[in-house]
């Protein structure tokens, strides 16, 4: 009986490798791809803070002059509803970047990168750490470039996900002024 188990076994497995065509390899159209989606992600961290207790802060730097302040929720999520509108997955968006995926070893992580198939867009750089064995969101980092008038402006936006964020702005005109404004908000980070 277990000799007969065996062999109708083997046959099973031969007659089923028999049948079986190569697969083919397609490429994957640009219009099936899926961009990350951050709007949920900030959307997420927006509900999980107006959820919490959080002692929520806002430091602020202007040209060097340092403040820092106590917010309250309301505030927080009108500061943080600025993220909303830097999703390039949008479908409005999609087709004007470009996304790889690299495995970095150095943070475990696997880095989601977005960049704009043309100069003109202001959203110049996205990247995405995901953890390498849960996929869950590590940070995200988001580099900005306009002009306004005659000023060059360079943003860095970054979030350090379930503790906090940073908007940072760099301008500079033709005759030489430079402003640096530096906004950094924490409710869950007990490192800056």
């Amino acid at each position: 009986m277990k000799n007969s188990i065996y062999l109708f076994a083997i046959l099973l497995l031969m007659a089923s490798c028999k049948n079986k065509k190569p697969l083919k390899m397609e490429k994957a159209s640009s219009d099936t791809t899926r961009f990350y989606s951050l709007n949920n992600f900030f959307k997420e961290q927006i509900v999980d803070v107006d959820l919490r207790a959080y002692n929520i802060y806002l430091i602020k730097e202007l040209n060097g002059k340092k403040d820092s302040l106590s917010i309250d929720k309301d505030q927080f999520k009108i500061l943080a509803s600025d993220f909303l509108n830097k999703d390039v997955s949008t479908p409005e968006m999609h087709d004007k970047y470009t996304e790889s995926v690299f495995h970095d070893l150095s943070t475990n992580s696997y880095t989601l990168n977005y960049r704009p198939k043309s100069a003109d867009e202001s959203i110049q750089n996205i990247d995405i750490l995901l953890d390498e064995h849960t996929n869950i969101v590590k940070r995200v980092f988001i580099r900005i470039e306009t002009m306004h008038k005659d000023t060059s402006i360079i943003e860095q936006w970054n979030w350090k996900a379930d503790k906090s964020f940073q908007i940072n702005r760099f301008s500079k005109t033709p005759g030489g002024f430079v402003s640096n404004e530096f906004n950094f908000v924490n409710w869950n980070d007990r490192k800056k």
